[in-house]
């Protein structure tokens, strides 16, 4: 089955698909042709067309679903499209397998498809037998660069870098693509044409970057001149999550992370205790944790304190906290205060998919993934005494 973004997405890889039947051997489709939607051949094999509603792909039982601009998606359609596809094994002994292709461009940090190439490459770490993940752009189908063109003069040569004369053989023409070129800026082409990074409209940390930002030794020696501080962003049915920050001057690092749901501040506390790093005497966490717990009458502030922590819990507009993580990324001098291990994997994918709505607006999306691990980080320097007095007044 064929399942697109939209059913017009769909009907253009049928427009491809029919045609090719027809014309390579019409003794192969039975009753010699398909129809707007279907096709079956006499071997048995049927393909379709399916329309982007949960009605329409529940309930189907193939062993392939081949499924385009998946960043288009209704992700309630996604899901149930994980449960459609069964192994079938052939009269003469052939197994085929259950499968879902999924194609699309990764316009954005924050979609379906960044979703699912995260967990490709996390089972690609963890399994032996995971799912493939294949990248292709405009250089693996433009067409072959002709030796009269004149490289230094193209346009195009900053991106293929003379490839498009030795290696290209596609069937994109290369005077469309510099047309195309032309028509948008440069992060629409690195993002749709060259598919070097999702687009970073919409983001709310745009100076975040991996290479800058990412480090797996702090950039300053962690010695007794060094502080050590939690950021803690409380939850139970949304995640409890907590940060190891280490501060020198005014150089922040974030060593690492924790988050869970569904337990206890007690077991919580014994997670933290129970990792290698030195204890934190201090903690900066959510304001709303002085409020009392009604089973136990006490607040998650009052059982850190217990646990000989000083914890503070300035408040602070989400607009203001935002800010200042935005200034440790990058000040308006160019200065990089802020800096993370690699381990910090869902606070990673969080600075990079943390958004704004689509419809527009100052205060970002609250998806329940990655606002919490944000919150934590801006609870740090909210309550850090160099981001107080960072803090502008009028």
């Amino acid at each position: 089955r064929i399942l697109g973004g939209s059913l017009e997405q769909s009907l253009r890889l049928w427009d491809y698909l029919l045609p090719m039947f027809e014309s390579l051997n019409t003794n192969l489709l039975e009753n010699g042709r398909g129809t707007a939607r279907k096709l079956k051949l006499t071997t048995g094999s049927v393909a379709a067309v399916l329309t982007q509603s949960q009605r329409c792909v529940r309930g189907q039982r193939v062993q392939k679903l081949r499924c385009d601009e998946v960043e288009l998606f209704d992700p309630r359609v996604w899901e149930a499209a994980q449960l459609v596809t069964r192994s079938k094994t052939l009269d003469d002994g052939t197994l085929v397998r259950g499968t879902i292709e999924a194609m699309s461009t990764l316009h954005k940090p924050f979609g379906l498809m960044q979703k699912i190439v995260e967990q490709t490459e996390e089972r690609q770490v963890r399994e032996a037998h995971a799912p493939r993940l294949v990248r292709w752009c405009l250089l693996d189908v433009l067409a072959k660069c002709p030796p009269e063109r004149d490289c230094a003069a193209c346009p195009l040569h900053p991106d293929c870098k003379g490839i498009a004369r030795t290696k290209c053989d596609g069937f994109f023409p290369i005077d469309d693509a510099i047309v195309m070129k032309s028509r948008v800026s440069l992060e629409t082409w690195e993002s749709e044409m060259l598919c070097l990074r999702p687009s970073i409209t919409g983001r709310v940390f745009t100076p975040f970057d991996r290479d800058v930002h990412v480090k797996p030794e702090a950039p300053f020696p962690i010695d007794k001149a060094c502080e050590w501080y939690l950021a803690i962003d409380f939850g139970f049915s949304n995640p409890f999550v907590c940060l190891w920050v280490i501060t020198r001057g005014e150089e922040v690092y974030v060593m690492d992370e924790y988050a869970n749901r569904h337990r206890t501040i007690d077991q919580h506390v014994a997670e933290i205790h129970a990792r290698p790093w030195p204890r934190a005497k201090r903690i900066a966490c959510d304001p709303a944790g002085n409020g009392r717990n009604d089973q136990t009458a006490q607040s998650n502030v009052d059982l850190l304190r217990q646990n000989g922590y000083l914890v503070k819990t300035r408040g602070s507009g989400i607009i203001d906290g935002i800010e200042l993580v935005r200034a440790a990324l990058r000040s308006a001098t160019g200065r990089t205060r802020l800096t993370f291990h690699p381990r910090c994997t869902r606070l990673l994918r969080a600075l990079q998919s943390y958004h704004y709505p689509d419809g527009g607006g100052e205060i970002p999306v609250k998806d329940g993934e990655h606002d919490h691990p944000i919150d934590a980080l801006r609870y740090f320097f909210v309550n850090h005494q160099t981001a107080r007095l960072a803090t502008r007044r009028y």
